[in-house]
């Protein structure tokens, strides 16, 4: 009794902690980005990508040290697929998602980041060398990113800057959604694992959704303040660290066996590729664009619960 106390009240406390900071966390990645003289598109990229991908790393560089690479590769790869397919579906049937040309110019640096992937893995191996060319491919971007976006004009000296507090703050933000995801996973997989639910079913759903819940929380909240930019920016930002931080540090650590079938690549690219159409097309992702997400995740839970090895 006194265990399902305690793991009711870490479903709310998670619950509660998830709410706040996403409330708080859209305003203040648009008063940075005012502050910084950025987009709020490069903000969501950057530092809230970067927080809200911290479960994804430590889960894969943890797996991939105690020598369970199949559990790192599936983590970044399963993260990417419900990142696009799950997350943006269900913010874009919310609202649709207004997004502009530098969305559609960073995901083509996420498509191309997963061919990378893709073509690095083509031996049937991530070596420590190619982890370390997934890094410097991520630290090339970055350095792409913050120059195409600096400031282009003096201002005043009276003006508002954002400061290291400010920054610090999105942080402190994305790390609460970190921290409200895990209360919320540890409480419903053990009251699940109590009713008898099998480990089958909790890590397909309740780990699955959790480890999500801060880039869902955050996207969510941008389509509800009609911020698409930071609902895919969050997305675009965190599959790219997928690809790029989280497999090549994971790889780094030790050599990954690329044992990920092509029907999971198909899942990917059949999400990743419209999404990347859309976005050039009439620059966002409206209703039936998010339908059609929600529906390829639906395929995959199908897939997933009748065996069907990915």
């Amino acid at each position: 009794m006194l265990e399902a106390t305690l793991w009711a009240t870490a479903i709310v406390i998670g619950l509660v902690l998830l709410v706040l900071s996403g409330d708080k966390l859209s305003d203040k990645i648009v008063d940075v980005a005012r502050k910084a003289g950025v987009s709020p598109l490069v903000i969501s990229i950057v530092l809230i990508s970067l927080a809200t991908t911290l479960p994804e790393l430590l889960t894969s560089a943890v797996a991939s040290y105690q020598g369970l690479t199949g559990i790192a590769l599936g983590n970044a790869l399963g993260s990417i697929f419900a990142n696009i397919a799950l997350i943006l579906g269900i913010a874009a049937v919310i609202r649709p998602l207004k997004a502009t040309k530098a969305a559609y110019e960073n995901s083509l640096v996420m498509l191309g980041s997963f061919f990378l992937v893709i073509a690095l893995s083509l031996d049937g191996t991530l070596s420590r060398l190619d982890g370390a060319v997934l890094l410097g491919a991520y630290a090339v971007y970055l350095l792409w990113l913050l120059k195409k976006n600096a400031r282009k004009d003096v201002e005043l000296e009276s003006a508002e800057r954002a400061t290291v507090i400010d920054y610090a703050f999105l942080l402190f933000l994305g790390l609460l959604l970190v921290l409200g995801a895990k209360l919320v996973v540890y409480g419903g997989t053990n009251i699940a694992k109590a009713i008898g639910v099998s480990e089958f079913v909790v890590g397909a759903t309740i780990v699955a959704v959790g480890t999500s819940l801060p880039e869902m929380t955050n996207a969510v909240y941008g389509a509800l303040r009609e911020r698409g930019s930071i609902s895919i920016g969050n997305i675009i930002g965190a599959d790219i660290m997928n690809a790029l931080v989280v497999l090549g540090v994971a790889s780094v650590i030790r050599p990954l066996q690329t044992g990920a079938s092509i029907l999971t690549v198909f899942l990917i690219l059949a999400v990743m590729l419209p999404m990347v159409i859309s976005l050039k097309r009439i620059h966002g992702l409206g209703r039936s664009m998010g339908i059609y997400f929600l529906a390829v995740y639906f395929i995959y839970l199908v897939l997933m619960f009748s065996g069907v090895e990915l």
